[in-house]
């Protein structure tokens, strides 16, 4: 073998040296390549003999591995998965747009082809349709879990199958999900730790406090942080008061004069950018209930309308609000920003994972009147409710009177426009894509070749997947 080894070593160099290696041929190999095409039976044999001979030995034992499992909602169509294909390999180093893609075709009741995609090991993003795939490329697949979930089946289950499980059993009975994380919590890894606790966001409620309480406490830091988050999400005190005075005294609450009025939260910019950093800082160690209480006012009161100020300031309050502040007190404050006109609505996405999926549908078409970022905050707060804007919202909206002036510039002579407005343009065709439903998109399509844009335009695929991608009603 080491001989052949050698031989074959030689060979190569003297094809890439551009000589004959007919010289370097082993022995029992001369009777099959003599003769017409003697270089060319020298190239086979020797391509075999590497592919074959010399396969790397796995470094443990191999074992065999059940099919991949079968998703519960049905494949994207045969016919659309070329287009798809395409659409996704645009995004090479894009993911957050593959993930909006993943959650668009969720969104419209299927599931994407292993062949076309497949997660990470590590890509618990994904819907949660995916959960047999991800417990599969982990290696921790279970292939015939008891029909229930229950405590005492929960070894039973696969990793990602409990995730997925709990999330329901929290929607239809929040108490069986809070029994279930209390009990087995302190028997996962920190990362699953935390993962659980994530859980009980979805309806988190007072009845929830003495799990949280028993979890703040734990080994693991980002599970203390989260169970503390909640806990301040329930007004609970989390935080030193020395630490909410401080943030306190450099802010300043301002009451209108008129009967009733409200208050509002001013930010100014403070002396120097040290104080402005220190700020900063305060607004990630304080919790809006904690704040509250060192400026004697409710929750409610500091939201009754848009904060105004320096613009990292307000962003940092509104981050703070979305990760402390109670359900009311985050609803409020979208409610007054999209009211006012002024604000710099983009300061909201951060208040985006604090909407369910029927808050996001109520707020959407609000937010699209005042999205004046070519669709980017709309596709934030929408998380994954996808494809459900309707034509009217989308007409009315801002992005869309950019959009069509995209489409004016990009047709133009002037060079200098034409080209950032290229660009410009298909940044917008894409996320409007993800927002509008299958109708609004063939209506768009209508519109925009109208408009001028040629009907065979790449830049118009996204639209044209969503316009054939229907929904899925098979029960």
């Amino acid at each position: 073998m080491d001989d052949l080894e050698s031989s074959l070593a030689h060979i190569r160099g003297a094809w890439m040296a551009g000589r004959s290696a007919f010289q370097h041929c082993p022995p029992e190999w001369r009777a099959a390549v003599e003769g017409v095409g003697a270089e060319c039976a020298l190239a086979a044999l020797a391509g075999h003999a590497g592919a074959v001979l010399f396969r790397p030995a796995p470094a443990a034992a191999l074992e065999p591995r059940r099919l991949l499992p079968e998703l519960a909602p049905p494949t994207l169509p045969e016919p659309l998965r070329p287009h798809l294909r395409r659409l996704m390999a645009k995004q090479k180093g894009g993911a957050s747009i593959e993930r909006h893609w993943i959650d668009f075709v969720a969104a419209r009741g299927y599931v994407l082809h292993p062949a076309d995609w497949l997660p990470a090991s590590r890509a618990d993003w994904a819907p949660d349709g995916y959960a047999p795939w991800f417990d599969w490329v982990r290696g921790e697949d279970k292939p015939f879990p008891p029909p229930t979930f229950a405590l005492d089946t929960y070894e039973q289950w696969s990793w990602a199958m409990r995730c997925a499980a709990l999330v329901a059993l929290r929607t239809r009975d929040p108490g069986a999900a809070r029994a279930i994380i209390a009990a087995k919590a302190s028997s996962e890894v920190a990362e699953r730790r935390a993962m659980l606790i994530e859980i009980l966001d979805t309806g988190l409620s007072d009845q929830d406090v003495e799990c949280l309480e028993a979890q703040a406490d734990d080994r693991s830091e980002r599970v203390q942080v989260l169970a503390r988050l909640y806990l301040a999400r329930l007004g609970r005190r989390v935080d030193a008061e020395a630490l909410a005075t401080e943030l306190a005294d450099m802010l300043e609450v301002r009451k209108s004069e008129a009967p009733g009025g409200r208050a509002s939260l001013a930010i100014d910019a403070l002396k120097t950018p040290a104080q402005n950093a220190r700020r900063r800082d305060l607004f990630k160690l304080v919790s809006l209930a904690g704040l509250a209480r060192a400026l004697r006012i409710t929750e409610e009161e500091i939201v009754e309308t848009a904060p105004v100020g320096a613009p990292d300031g307000v962003e940092a309050f509104v981050q703070m609000v979305a990760a402390t502040g109670s359900d009311r007190a985050c609803r409020m404050l979208l409610d007054q920003m999209l009211d006012d006109g002024a604000f710099p609505l983009a300061h909201a996405r951060s208040l985006g994972p604090r909407l369910d999926a029927e808050q996001r549908r109520a707020l959407q078409p609000r937010i699209l009147m005042r999205d004046a970022e070519m669709f980017e905050t709309t596709l934030t707060l929408m998380g994954r409710v996808l494809g459900e804007a309707a034509l009217p919202a989308l007409l009315a909206s801002p992005g869309y009177a950019a959009l069509t002036n995209a489409v004016e510039a990009a047709r133009g002579e002037d060079e200098t426009q034409r080209r950032p407005a290229d660009a410009l343009l298909e940044t917008m065709l894409s996320r409007i894509a993800f927002l509008a439903d299958a109708p609004a998109a063939a209506a768009l399509l209508a519109r925009l070749t109208a408009a001028g844009l040629p009907a065979a335009d790449p830049r118009l695929d996204p639209l044209r997947f969503n316009a054939a991608l229907t929904t899925e009603a098979t029960p």
